[in-house]
């Protein structure tokens, strides 16, 4: 008799099943994902920042590339190849010159290094704040601005040239045939490297389109934490809803439900009715087919009764869309959610989870709607109503 009165016991709280639903509890748990997922989106920004400088770097080295290669090709092209020995005969005097003026600029910045580390780095400042008016402290400091960057460009000046001197050294040395052979070496290597260069400048403005879009997605997951805050803190009342989620419906049909459903979501806490509403601040007109309600992403989704899955599919602002068609041409619809575990014309039924809830442009929310043929219907008629407790 025992035994037989436990198994009774288990079935029946295996039957009634109650969730209850935390007002304070879900929006303290939705700023902790907004917090992770900002965590997640700066990490990101710092892989994408050395991305950048990487990219930056080969691009800089593949510039000065092209520029040598393209100056080598135009002066190259320009002469007649009738007479590679007397045409291509490099002028070692400037090709020394040249040479001598790169170990000059690596001689002075050796030596401005040893004085550096000897006296300090405060040189510069000190040049600056010895001004004897703003004027004259501008003046200097866009001196010295100027200066270097001249000997950045002096520098990068002479290195192109050295390589084209000895391009054009190498070429004084060939046949007519062994030029012409190595002049389309270097038009195809031209146009390697100009397609790499096309290929890195797609990179870094993928980057830079990607940052955009991370910092407004931080950005708006703030705004989302500061209004959570804010509501949290005006509202000082620990209030729990009881959900009952107890599937009793008895054979009955779809439409003999109605105030009996389960609801699809532990929430109560609707952000947007059913019908017909109007912003305060635009004065604009919406209608809504249903009922989206806050939730933090990641909770369960559970079909509201027995059915078949009509439809899977996506649209912009209600994001991953499930239909379930319901005896009686009734279908109910799920949307906002992720991590779908049903497919298409799959048989389901009340209580089966369904999906995951996510977020959109409202923050993280659920849409549920319930239509008879091609009219919506309030689903707050349809749902099993709870109780508030303390």
């Amino acid at each position: 008799m025992r035994k037989y009165f436990l198994i009774l016991l288990l079935i029946l709280l295996h039957s009634a099943s109650f969730a209850d639903y935390n007002y304070k509890e879900d929006l303290t748990r939705q700023i902790g994902i907004y917090k992770f997922d900002s965590e997640k989106l700066n990490i990101r920004l710092d892989e994408i920042k050395t991305l950048s400088v990487k990219y930056e770097l080969s691009l800089s080295q593949l510039n000065d590339s092209i520029l040598t290669l393209s100056a080598f090709i135009e002066k190259s092209g320009a002469i007649q190849i009738n007479d590679p020995a007397s045409k291509y005969l490099t002028d070692e005097a400037r090709l020394i010159k040249t040479k001598e003026g790169i170990e000059k600029l690596k001689t002075d910045f050796a030596k401005k290094t040893i004085w550096l580390y000897k006296h300090g780095d405060d040189y510069n400042t000190q040049i600056l704040f010895s001004s004897r008016s703003y004027n004259d402290f501008y003046i200097r400091l866009e001196y010295l601005n100027k200066v270097s960057e001249m000997r950045k460009k002096d520098f990068d000046r002479l290195k192109r040239e050295l390589a084209l001197l000895e391009e054009k050294r190498k070429v004084s040395k060939l046949s007519r045939d062994e030029y012409l052979r190595y002049f389309r070496e270097k038009k195809e290597a031209q146009k390697t490297l100009i397609g790499q260069k096309k290929s890195l400048e797609d990179n870094i403005n993928s980057l830079k389109d990607e940052t955009e879009m991370i910092l407004r997605q931080i950005e708006r997951k703030n705004v989302y934490i500061d209004k959570i805050e804010r509501d949290l803190f005006n509202y000082n009342v620990s209030t729990i809803y009881r959900i009952d989620q107890t599937i009793d419906y008895n054979n009955r049909s779809f439409w003999d439900l109605k105030g009996r459903l389960i609801l699809p979501v532990h929430s109560v806490n609707i952000i947007f009715d059913f019908g017909k509403s109007t912003n305060p601040e635009s004065k604009t007109v919406t209608y809504n087919n249903g009922i989206d309600v806050s939730i933090s992403k990641g909770s369960e989704v559970k079909c509201i009764a027995d059915g078949k899955v009509e439809v899977i599919t996506y649209l912009p602002y209600f994001g991953n869309i499930i239909i379930i068609n319901h005896e009686g041409n009734y279908r109910s619809i799920y949307a906002i959610i992720k991590d779908i575990s049903v497919r298409l014309n799959q048989q389901v039924y009340a209580g089966d989870i369904i999906a995951k809830t996510s977020e959109n442009n409202n923050g993280q929310c659920f849409h549920f709607e319930i239509w008879k043929d091609n009219s919506p219907l309030d689903p707050k008629q349809w749902m099993r109503r709870g109780a508030n407790i303390n």
